[in-house]
């Protein structure tokens, strides 16, 4: 390192000497090595070890039961009697008109239009004497039964619950600027390393 040094003073100095036309050392321009000092910052390092989570549990609906009285329809049976008919004649009017028919006129066979008078025939009609009738007849009475009906006393319902994350925090001293050396301009009066140069 020592002639390294040794070596670049003389370098700056030949190059003084070449750009400066007076021969003293009055222009000459020098650079030392001034030693840098490390510098260090900590830093505080967050890692997340555990995330935080929803965790949901349910509570569970609630039922009850109700008893009440209720009214029973007794049976009943249905019944009938049909209804009853008599054939009774009566006399209608059949209307009059005319009829076609064959006859023989003067040896030949020939057609005639014949007017046929009304006249009153007697028919048979069937006449209703008593309708029908249905009704119901109840063979056993009323009764009042107990009965159980399920009812919803209480819904269910969610818990939510969060479980906070698990953080974890460390110190970390990092160097920012490791240790070494750089050139610095020398002091106005420049020395030369040796002390006869």
């Amino acid at each position: 390192m020592k002639n390294w040094t040794r070596g670049f003073c003389f370098g700056l100095a030949g190059l003084s000497v070449l750009t400066v036309v007076a021969p003293n050392d009055a222009g000459a321009e020098c650079y030392v090595q001034a030693p840098l000092r490390p510098v260090h910052r900590t830093f505080i390092r967050r890692d997340v070890v555990e995330p935080g989570v929803y965790e949901v549990s349910r509570r569970a609906s609630q039922h009850g039961v109700i008893r009440q009285q209720v009214a029973v329809a007794g049976n009943v049976v249905w019944r009938e009697t049909p209804p009853v008919y008599k054939t009774v004649t009566v006399r209608v009017r059949k209307r009059g008109g005319s009829i076609w028919s064959e006859r023989c006129v003067g040896g030949q066979a020939a057609v005639c239009r014949v007017r046929v008078p009304p006249q009153d025939i007697l028919v048979e009609k069937q006449v209703l004497v008593r309708a029908g009738r249905r009704w119901a007849e109840q063979v056993a009475p009323d009764a009042v039964a107990l009965t159980e009906r399920r009812v919803l006393l209480r819904p269910y319902k969610n818990y939510a619950h969060f479980r906070r994350p698990y953080i974890a925090f460390s110190r970390e001293r990092v160097a920012v600027q490791p240790e070494g050396a750089r050139w610095v301009p020398a002091p106005s009066q420049p020395q030369c390393c040796e002390p006869k140069c």
